[in-house]
């Protein structure tokens, strides 16, 4: 939605309140009332409450494959000169000093919107950055060259949040893929490792909550993308078989429909709804049990109001252009 949209919206509810909007039924009018009253910045940027941005680059990404222009300035305001992704524009560079510059669950964000915008400049630049900070995590006895290389998004993590894993780099390998560009070597020693019978047992197993919106997320990119079609549908059944009553995984498994549209405007906030709550919920990325959606930063409604109208399960590779 243009800028003049939005604060027209704003000034729509200035003028008439909150509770003019009482009757609000359709995804467009439920919409327009997420905008201009639930949803949050942090300057210009889609943020959670109180420039809540530690996990910006994901949720970004997500808005900015739905078809939101700003999701995608926000991704790409992310990235440093050098080639590095942060946090969000706010932290780049050195992520206000603080530690966990990025992460693994981040960089779909970045696949996100490279597959959406084919971004091919900041793609090679990323990458670049990645392979030169490389270590060797396992020397040769003979001395000549390394056995074992460790390549990474970030340097600050002690955890291994930031070592690209094998199942990463076969999603990359899918973007790079796509983006026309040559895949390096791990991407090809690692190729379709996103899809192995690991991951697709993984989303029978897994905790319910984030680690499964992840893989939701890797999901969705490869049906945006038109990859691995039958072993994504099939984790996507999985996710949605474990969490029925998560939107973007019904959405995933069966598509948008009447009753989809329905739910989310149910859970979402509403009207009559009090806003007196600190916005700070990617509501999709949570257990159903918790009721994330009580405390919604907005931007997850909006996002699955762009797929509801422009997803095609059955169309790959799936896109949306901007308005």
């Amino acid at each position: 939605m243009k800028q003049w949209a939005l604060s027209l919206c704003a000034l729509i509810v200035l003028n008439l309140g909150w509770s003019s909007y009482a009757d609000a039924q359709t995804l467009d009018e439920n919409e327009q009332i997420w905008r201009s009253s639930v949803a949050r910045f942090c300057g210009e940027y889609p943020s959670k409450e109180n420039c809540d941005d530690g996990d910006s680059v994901l949720f970004n990404g997500l808005l900015c494959m739905s078809g939101e222009e700003l999701g995608c300035k926000t991704v790409r305001d992310s990235q440093d000169a050098s080639g590095q992704f942060w946090r969000s524009p706010r932290r780049n560079p050195n992520n206000l000093n603080e530690k966990s510059s990025f992460s693994r669950d981040q960089t779909l964000g970045v696949l996100l919107y490279l597959a959406k915008t084919r971004d091919t400049a900041a793609a090679l630049s990323w990458m670049r950055w990645i392979e030169e900070n490389a270590y060797c995590a396992v020397k040769n006895p003979s001395g000549e060259g390394c056995l074992v290389t460790i390549h990474r998004v970030c340097l600050d993590s002690d955890n291994g949040s930031c070592t690209m894993t094998a199942s990463l780099w076969g999603l990359t390998r899918k973007v790079w893929d796509a983006l026309g560009l040559l895949p390096n070597r791990p991407m090809q020693d690692f190729n379709n490792a996103d899809v192995s019978d690991l991951e697709i047992a993984a989303a029978a197993i897994e905790e319910p909550g984030y680690k499964l919106h992840l893989k939701a997320v890797s999901s969705f990119l490869r049906l945006t993308l038109g990859e691995s079609l039958t072993r994504s549908k099939r984790i996507v059944e999985k996710l949605y078989a474990r969490e029925s009553a998560n939107p973007f995984f019904q959405l995933l498994a069966e598509g948008p429909s009447e009753p989809l549209t329905a739910h989310l405007l149910d859970v979402c906030p509403k009207p009559t709804d009090s806003l007196d709550y600190v916005r700070f919920q990617w509501a999709w990325e949570r257990a159903t049990s918790e009721q994330a959606w009580r405390k919604s930063m907005g931007w997850d409604c909006i996002f699955m109001a762009n797929l509801i109208r422009n997803y095609n399960r059955d169309l790959t590779p799936f896109q949306i252009d901007f308005e």
